[in-house]
């Protein structure tokens, strides 16, 4: 059958630049390894020329498939499954580039691209060692290119297809309207984004990831390179600028990711131990650990064996993290996780092709790898660093285990061991927070005081004289400080108890010891040269990222308290995580007291073309003597509103201060239209005379008397209107105090009317209906209806010092690209005068 309105050509040519891309990487693999291989010069250069040409032609090919898959998500041409699933026409096109990356194929190609982009800087850089280092970069090449596929190899489907057509996904095949010749006339427009997408982070926050991702590859094909070829020790200085790029990138792109969730998730904030967070997060520990090791080596001979291990298992947690991620193994735990394509296996293949071969070598070469016999000295910095090393492995361990949870599982149950000793599956921590923070603070107080100490301690041995007398300063500030903020600003979080709290305050002064500490070292120890300084600067941003993250968690506080309790603890499904205590309903036009502030939900609104529904809250800060206004802001939180599957997917809005960010988002709200038409609550008529109460379900009015000028927004005065307002004072369970005023009137004389006072935080509504002049007495009728029908429930959150947090993790960036500038210009110098020397006949 011959498809009409369909556009073939762009697909085609994405597939075959697809299948080249696999071809010429799988060329270039072999041909770097037979450059290795191989010792008569001529053959070698051959075969090298022959990789080269190779690798420049997969990456060619990887960028052409990119751009024609960007072509087609353009274009909107649904014929195509990739832009069916992630893009529609109302999509903003700056989201264009967040669809491409959306699915499995399109965040693998994002990844191959760097690998490519990468691969071509070191053909150009890494000199001696580019055949072996290309060998391993171009196998990874093979691999990402394999999964963009589709094709089956002898029964089994390798990879998965980003050009496959929406008719020829097998979920669709037997599907009655691609039975038809013109069934793109059906299909006017795509799945459209994940709602979690559409932000301008997921623009930004990938790209910078994967090549974070993609850098992590360069150490470890450097000390594979150097077992491989036996020249243990020549790949160590090319490899450290490339290590601190890595750790650079990789810690970027997770922060971003830390950003992205406290501007547009409901995690409540900027880090919730996600199982995704934690993957990425564990092969930057190792790749730390790696860092560090290597530096001690260079200076003392010490730790290259560690520095190797380092190396191969954090580009094996990388891969690991992509199986976590694209397996779909942690399911629901994650809101990063893809379902699972079918590429498990491969997944599982690939993490299998980069470990065994690489740990294979470690232990068998291990004896060959050089090293210093001599013991380290407990006061070299050497020792510490090491120790350092093994407290971030130790960090790295607990996450991961905790984190493959799920993996456990199903590997219990693949291998029958969970049937054999009859077993439960492993839960996973009821409180994840505290699971992770009762490990992790401690690891972060011993990482404080090595980072603020180690530096003043000189590699191979330490005068124990000049420790102390470089040491006692910073210590004696970092006191200072951790008592002035513990006066000025005490922390009381008291949720785990007075251990944790113990913690916390030990934590309080190693974060602060780390920045004093470096900052100190860079006058004392540098004397003031900044342009050597890269490290110590790297050092007091990460001080400053522990000091920021415990003080605006230990200190974070809710204002959103539930304290008239109208929320039952039903009210949010299990799977929300949502304490009903703190969120608070905010009836509309309604002003709420929450902390220091009065909000009040003014309404929603939503622009032509968003599918965004806008939450508009007004908040005001008020003299808590006089009751005048300080300040005034608007906040507005936006949700996406599933109304078929009842689901809200709520985008935070935060006020932010120097000092502060007010954090705010809709955790949830009714469909009004269901609502209003639900209220079927009949009006009870009560007949009462000053000082009588009328009691509801949460608490009672009191008639305080008659107003005869009364004011109601709802009344507008005539000249000839005879008024009278019933004035209430409404009491609550709570002690809450509310004041009501219907009103009744008579106009021209004759036509009686009532008019109705609502307290929306009550669901109360009261008409004063009738005058009694005889038994002096009047008739209200009160209705307490069921539910409100234009509300919203909210989250209000108020993070201290959270620019703390922000600032360390750019100045950290800033001192790590200054120790790549340093390194790389000293590698440079170094270069140049090794050429200048004579050169010695052997």
């Amino acid at each position: 059958m011959k498809f009409e309105g369909e556009h073939l050509l762009p697909g085609q040519l994405g597939h075959f630049f697809a299948i080249l891309a696999f071809v010429a990487s799988l060329v270039a693999t072999i041909s770097y390894y037979n450059a290795v291989k191989v010792k008569e010069p001529l053959v070698r250069d051959s075969w090298k020329k022959l990789a080269r040409w190779s690798f420049v032609i997969q990456s060619a090919s990887v960028i052409a498939v990119f751009s024609c898959l960007f072509f087609i998500l353009n274009n909107h041409y649904f014929e195509y499954k990739y832009a069916w699933r992630n893009t529609s026409r109302d999509l903003p096109t700056q989201y264009l580039f967040s669809s491409l990356w959306s699915d499995q194929e399109g965040s693998f190609l994002l990844w191959s691209i760097w690998n490519s982009v990468l691969g071509i800087i070191l053909i150009r850089t890494s000199k001696n060692l580019e055949a072996p280092v290309m060998t391993v970069f171009s196998l990874a090449q093979v691999i990402f290119a394999s999964m963009l596929l589709g094709i089956f190899i002898l029964g089994y489907k390798v990879g998965s297809n980003p050009f496959m057509l929406l008719r020829q996904a097998p979920e669709n095949q037997a599907a009655p309207i691609f039975q038809q010749a013109d069934y793109m006339q059906h299909i006017h427009d795509g799945n459209g984004l994940n709602v979690t997408l559409q932000n301008y982070w997921m623009v930004i926050h990938p790209p910078i990831l994967f090549l974070g991702f993609a850098s992590m590859i360069i150490p470890f094909a450097f000390a594979f390179a150097g077992l491989w070829t036996r020249d243990y020790t020549g790949w160590v200085k090319p490899v450290l600028p490339w290590t601190l790029f890595a750790v650079a990138l990789l810690g970027t792109g997770i922060m971003m990711g830390a950003a992205w969730a406290y501007e547009s998730l409901n995690f409540g904030g900027y880090w919730g131990w996600d199982p995704v967070e934690n993957a990425s997060l564990v092969p930057w520990l190792t790749m730390v650990a790696g860092l560090h090791t290597l530096l001690a080596y260079k200076h003392t001979g010490h730790a290259l064996k560690s520095t190797v291990f380092f190396f191969f298992i954090s580009y094996v947690l990388i891969l690991y993290s992509s199986f976590l991620t694209k397996s779909g193994v942690l399911g629901d735990t994650s809101v990063h996780s893809f379902t699972d394509m079918g590429m498990t296996a491969q997944l599982l293949f690939t993490i299998f092709v980069f470990t065994v071969p690489s740990i294979f070598l470690l232990i068998a070469r291990r004896k060959e790898i050089p090293g210093n016999n001599k013991e380290e000295s407990t006061y070299s910095r050497e020792f510490w660093l090491f120790v350092g090393s093994l407290i971030l492995l130790i960090a790295a361990i607990q996450i991961t285990f905790t984190t493959s949870i799920p993996v456990w599982n199903q590997l219990l149950a693949f291998t029958g061991l969970k049937g054999l000793f009859k077993m439960d599956d492993i839960a996973p921590p009821s409180d994840v927070m505290f699971h992770y923070n009762k490990i992790q603070i401690w690891i972060a107080i011993v990482l404080g005081v090595l980072t603020a100490v180690v530096q003043f301690l000189k590699y191979k041995d330490t005068p124990k004289g000049f420790f102390t007398r470089k040491i006692w300063l910073p210590t004696a500030l970092a006191v200072l400080f951790t008592a002035l903020i513990a006066w000025k600003g005490p922390i009381t979080y008291d949720n785990y108890g007075a251990g944790f709290l113990t913690a916390i305050y030990i934590m309080l002064f190693t974060s602060i010891y780390a920045i004093v500490g470096n900052f100190t070292y860079i006058f004392s120890g540098l004397k003031g040269k900044l342009k050597n300084a890269g490290a110590s600067v790297a050092h007091i941003g990460f001080g400053m990222v522990l000091l920021g993250a415990l003080i605006s968690s230990s200190k974070m506080e809710v204002i959103s308290i539930d304290r008239m309790k109208m929320l039952n603890d039903g009210f949010f499904r299990k799977e929300s995580k949502q304490n009903p205590r703190e969120n608070i309903m905010l009836p509309k036009d309604v002003q709420v007291q929450m902390g220091d502030y009065h909000v009040t939900y003014v309404g929603d609104s939503t622009a032509q073309g968003d599918p965004k529904t806008y939450y508009v809250m007004h908040y005001e800060r008020k003299d808590k003597t006089t009751g005048e206004v300080k300040e005034r802001f608007t906040l507005y939180p936006d949700a996406f509103v599933n109304r078929k599957e009842n689901a809200l997917s709520s985008n935070p809005a935060s006020k932010h201060y120097l000092t502060r960010d007010i954090f705010t988002y809709v955790s949830a709200a009714p469909n009004k239209a269901e609502a209003a038409a639900a209220d079927t609550t009949a009006y009870t008529a009560h007949e009462v005379k000053v000082g009588d109460s009328i009691f509801f379900s949460k608490g009672f009015m009191v008639l305080k008397g008659l107003e005869p000028a009364p004011k109601n927004k709802n009344y507008i005065a005539e000249p000839n209107d005879l008024a009278v307002g019933a004035k209430l004072e409404v009491h609550t369970q709570t002690d809450d105090h509310f004041n009501l005023q219907p009103i009744y009137f008579i106009r021209d004389s004759s036509y009686q009317y009532s008019v109705e006072d609502t307290l929306a935080p009550l669901n109360l509504n009261v008409r004063f209906t009738k005058i009694m002049p005889a038994e002096n007495k009047i008739e209200l009728k009160v209705k307490e209806a069921a539910g409100f029908s234009d509300y919203v429930v909210m989250k209000a959150l108020v993070f201290p010092y959270i620019n703390v947090l922000w600032l360390g993790v750019i100045i950290t960036i800033v001192g790590t690209g200054m120790s790549i500038v340093q390194r790389t210009r000293r590698t440079e110098k170094n270069a140049k005068a090794g050429t200048k020397k004579t050169p010695v006949n052997i």
